[in-house]
């Protein structure tokens, strides 16, 4: 009976999935009503890596739809709200949960009417102020009814916001991918080319699988345990930042890009040159600050303090935190330099390759499926679990 309700469960959790990646997939294909494309729009797109930036961040800004938006405002809400926790502004520290969520989606609302504007005006996609104010409206109802997809799809389906990314990702570069493979295929020894990009995605993904699993063991003494036993492990990922850099990053990375077309087309700040060298950099910076969210020192260091663990050799409390803030440092310098060169060549593709431009994001799409993969996984393996539970009750029952 238990083994009949579980698998119910799991099967309407994935019902509930697939239907709204329909209802995503239909408003993402829904133009938007009064809305044109216009030589701004055109010019932006074909300029600068903006196009690219909005698919990690549950948008799609190639095409004028009703979702073109999508999650991107909720991923800087959710870089705010972190913002303002870890530095202890406003007493955000202190806020419970259900607090700092309605908060945060009072953000996700003032940052979706932010890029509706810019999108809008910035892009001139209107005629007049009327066309305008209804665009933005509409922009910013398609937004928020996306970020409340994934909100549905958190407590009710599987992998939540991370599957609305992920399946945007893969609809949205596939064709660019598939016309690339094409342009490849049609050059002078282009089956080997083919078989050649085949073969460096396959390494690029084992390398990225392994790399996202490794991590720098700290050893740490318990001082309820026998000198005879093991010391304990506190493991410090080499790339804990990622997913969040390239989730939330690329939200933020996006505005300036939407903002800056006001100064016109000669200016130094829409150059995309410099627009990915800056990206660059501050998706370096930005692996570091998620790095830090993902495992804060001070926090672990009073764990250790309150279990009764310590490191050997370092004293508790304020000396372990130093020690735990300069490995992490150390430890981290690898994973945010290879994301800033991987985002950047990504970015950088549109300028470089040409017609085979699509091949760019490949490494970048890789990337964010693995870790997206993960997390889903990890989320299945939980519905699984009662499942094979029971499953392993009866065989010992028999």
């Amino acid at each position: 009976m238990t083994n009949t309700t579980q698998m119910k469960n799991l099967l309407k959790k994935l019902g509930t999935t697939l239907f709204i990646l329909l209802i995503y997939m239909l408003g993402s294909s829904i133009p938007i009503p009064l809305a044109q494309t216009s030589q701004e729009f055109r010019q932006v797109l074909m300029d600068s890596p903006i196009g690219i930036m909005s698919f990690m961040s549950g948008g799609n800004l190639q095409h004028l739809s009703l979702f073109m938006i999508g999650l991107t405002p909720l991923m800087i809400a959710m870089m705010f709200v972190q913002l303002l926790t870890m530095m202890r502004l406003f007493y955000f520290d202190t806020l419970s949960t259900q607090q700092m969520m309605k908060i945060q989606q009072w953000c996700s609302l003032l940052f979706a009417v932010i890029q509706s504007l810019a999108i809008t005006l910035g892009m001139h996609i209107t005629t007049n102020s009327f066309k305008s104010i209804m665009v933005i409206l509409m922009l910013t109802a398609g937004s928020m009814f996306v970020i409340w997809l994934g909100n549905m799809n958190m407590s009710f389906g599987i992998g939540g916001t991370i599957t609305l990314i992920m399946f945007n990702i893969i609809s949205g570069s596939t064709p660019n991918l598939i016309r690339a493979i094409k342009s490849l295929g049609q050059q002078p020894g282009g089956i080997l080319w083919i078989g050649g990009t085949i073969l460096t995605s396959f390494l690029i993904l084992i390398f990225w699988i392994a790399f996202n699993r490794a991590y720098y063991p700290i050893k740490m003494i318990n001082t309820m345990m026998s000198s005879k036993d093991k010391p304990l492990i506190l493991p410090i990922g080499l790339n804990n930042g990622a997913m969040m850099t390239y989730m939330i990053g690329m939200s933020i990375l996006m505005l300036p890009t939407l903002l800056v077309n006001r100064f016109g087309t000669r200016s130094f700040l829409v150059n995309p040159y410099f627009n990915v060298i800056v990206s660059g950099l501050l998706a370096f910076i930005l692996f570091y600050f998620f790095t830090f969210v993902q495992f804060d020192p001070k926090q672990q260091a009073k764990t250790m303090l309150r279990s009764n663990n310590y490191i050997l050799g370092i004293r508790p409390g304020e000396p372990t935190r130093k020690y735990l803030r300069q490995k992490l440092i150390m430890v981290s310098f690898p994973g945010a330099l290879l994301n800033a060169i991987q985002l950047s060549f990504g970015l950088l593709g549109n300028q470089v390759l040409g017609g085979f431009a699509g091949l760019a994001i490949v490494p970048m799409n890789i990337i964010m499926i693995v870790m997206f993969m993960q997390g889903i996984k990890d989320q299945l393996l939980m519905l699984i679990f009662p499942l094979k539970y029971e499953q392993l009750l009866k065989e010992e029952s028999l």
